[in-house]
């Protein structure tokens, strides 16, 4: 089906390809000649994500020999086909899935969010000559701006700790790789750096710009359009980070201390009032149905081929209530974040993600003895940046983790907040690290 994607043409067109990207790249960093990070790490960040595109792209298609990135692709093409030979014209790209899925039986346009990917597929490929690795190239490029501006908005909160963030959001190998393809996952990871930069530079740099303002709309609605649940998952941490922000502002401590409770309570008044139209908007990840969609994904992992081969977990039943929800929420956070394990690894690809897994647990419990726990919890408790970034990641580890019983599937869902979860841990960190020595330099005075 996919014969013809990559070819000895690619041999050609990709260092020919990257050559030109280098190029483009390299006159960004030239006109950002006074940004330090511009300066370190801009162009090794693109060599990285650039190595890590072509490897994806070879790897399903030599090794796996399947993939949304083909399938994506191979529809782009056909859409091309029928756009050249007259029977379509450019009003096509105005049309929706239906139409695609009822004419011409294309099933990744099956639904509206793999047409979003179809569409910018075929508008990449009169700049790449409709070729699979050049095409995810391009893809790989755009992204690499939202990824890129993630990467500054954290450094912008801890200034001087680039090369820790740089680990953690640039050179990231599951998270790289996962982002390069023709993918819903690249796309999205993009439009939320785009977002968490927008809200540093407005809200913790003070810089308030309509263009930020904008920027960040539309991140929200691509999102919103491509995968809603993460766009769901982000708006509750997002609220009372905000929340937080006004509460800080209030100098007296009593009605600081009082409005916070009071402003929770009436979001949730707020909801209760309005949640038809909210579950509405969020459709089948509303509320309501997300707990039984959570139950059918598991039951659908569970029943599959990989299940006997190894690639599939068994977090055990899930009651369809909030309650049930909540008392499994841990073994779908622990899902996400570090599993596989090392034991559980079965191939080169499996052991490869279980050793970041334990770097990650690491990670974790040596920040969280060295600040110690009750000062970790009250931080995230405290600072609305660390409250975003952890819970953010808390609850989308959690839904995926229970919805998505499947390690190599779970790999690729999770790109969109390892970022963010390393960035609220070492942010506990810093803040620790900063708070000491002005503790000692105020008992020296």
């Amino acid at each position: 089906m996919y014969k013809g994607f990559i070819s000895w043409a690619d041999f050609l067109l990709v260092p020919l390809y990257f050559l030109i990207l280098f190029v483009f790249i390299f006159f960004i960093k030239k006109n950002h000649k006074d940004n330090i990070l511009y300066k370190k790490y801009l162009i090794k960040g693109f060599v990285f994500k650039m190595i890590f595109t072509v490897a994806y792209c070879l790897l399903i298609y030599f090794y796996w020999g399947v993939g949304d990135s083909m399938n994506y692709f191979k529809n782009a093409l056909y859409i091309k086909q029928l756009m050249h030979s007259g029977v379509e014209n450019y009003s096509l790209l105005l049309k929706d899935s239906d139409y695609l899925k009822d004419v011409y039986s294309l099933d990744g346009s099956s639904n509206e969010p793999g047409w979003i990917i179809e569409r910018l597929s075929f508008l990449l490929g009169y700049l790449s000559f409709f070729r699979f690795l050049t095409t995810s190239m391009l893809l790989a490029t755009l992204a690499y701006s939202g990824m890129f501006k993630m990467f500054e908005a954290f450094c912008a909160l801890m200034p001087e700790w680039d090369n820790r963030l740089a680990w953690a959001v640039l050179f990231f190998p599951t998270v790289t790789f996962y982002g390069s393809g023709i993918l819903k996952d690249t796309v999205c990871f993009a439009a939320m750096g785009w977002i968490i930069y927008g809200i540093v530079q407005i809200f913790y740099m003070k810089k308030f710009r309509l263009r930020y303002l904008f920027m960040m709309i539309l991140a929200v609605a691509l999102i919103a359009a491509i995968k809603a649940y993460i766009i769901a998952a982000f708006m509750v941490p997002l609220i009372v980070f905000l929340v937080m922000l006004l509460v800080r502002k209030i100098k007296i401590v009593f009605f600081r201390r009082l409005f916070f409770p009071a402003a929770i309570v009436l979001l949730v008044v707020i909801y209760q009032v309005n949640a038809a139209a909210v579950d509405n908007l969020l459709g089948r990840f509303a509320i309501e149905k997300l707990f039984d969609n959570i139950k059918e994904q598991q039951q659908s992992y569970l029943n599959s081929e990989d299940f006997s081969g190894g690639s599939v977990f068994n977090i055990g039943t899930i009651e369809p209530t909030l309650s049930g929800f909540i008392s499994k929420m841990p073994a779908g956070i622990n899902a996400t974040l570090f599993r596989p394990y090392i034991w559980e690894s079965k191939n080169a690809l499996m052991i490869f993600a279980g050793l970041e897994n334990l770097i990650l647990l690491l990670i974790t419990i040596w920040i969280i003895v060295k600040t110690g726990v009750f000062r970790f919890i009250k931080t995230i408790f405290t600072n609305p940046y660390v409250f975003l970034f952890l819970v953010y990641t808390f609850i989308f580890a959690a839904i995926i983790g229970l919805s998505t019983a499947n390690f190599g599937t779970l790999g690729r869902y999770r790109i969109q907040i390892i970022p963010f979860y390393l960035a609220g841990m070492l942010y506990v960190w810093y803040l620790k690290k900063i708070t000491i020595p002005k503790k000692q330099h105020e008992k020296t005075e």
